[in-house]
């Protein structure tokens, strides 16, 4: 069935890449030349053949023969690498687990501290209660050891004196003075 063919079916014909307008087999292929008709030839000249274009020749491909090397020792430097890498690679993990026991012991100490400004407060909270200022006055003033000053009353403050200065024992001047600061200051940064 597919070899045979139908007798409608066009014929394209191609010079080259451009297909010409198809024809159908039982029609005249085109229609004679003027100069056909006048010599009386109705018949179609014969294309020319066409040459075959030569195909370019194909080498076989030629795979290049690899030695394979034996195996040789394993170089020193090799191995020294690899336990530096791995020396490296378990600090990296120690550090890393060490860093995450920091940062939970900082967690609860953040957690204690605000725990213990929360008692600060309170604690600072009933000691002024304790000293309640009014509380103390009014003993005082019941026991007689204090009296209330009156309107009249004025009080003076005598600042006629001249100024006074203190020393004390432990400043010493000049090399002595600069060892005993010395020794206060190492004292305290160490712990």
């Amino acid at each position: 069935m597919a070899t045979q063919r139908r007798s409608d079916t066009r014929r394209y014909r191609t010079n080259g890449n451009v297909a010409y307008q198809p024809e159908f087999e039982q029609e005249p292929v085109q229609k004679p030349s003027r100069r056909e008709q006048i010599r009386g030839n109705t018949v179609r000249r014969p294309e020319p053949a066409r040459r075959p274009q030569p195909r370019p020749r194909r080498r076989p491909a030629v795979r290049p023969n690899i030695e394979v090397r034996p195996q040789s020792a394993v170089a020193p430097f090799t191995v020294v690498g690899l336990f530096v890498v791995l020396a490296c690679t378990l600090l990296l993990v120690v550090s890393s687990a060490r860093l995450a026991v920091a940062n939970n012991d900082i967690v609860e100490l953040r957690g204690q501290l605000a725990d213990l400004q929360d008692e600060g407060r309170t604690l600072q909270a009933k000691y002024e209660l304790v000293f309640d200022l009014e509380a103390i006055e009014k003993q005082f003033v019941s026991d007689g050891t204090m009296v209330r000053p009156g309107a009249g009353q004025t009080v003076y403050l005598d600042l006629s004196g001249g100024d006074n200065v203190v020393y004390y024992d432990g400043a010493g001047e000049g090399l002595s003075g600069l060892i005993q600061r010395a020794e206060q200051f190492l004292a305290g940064l160490l712990p």
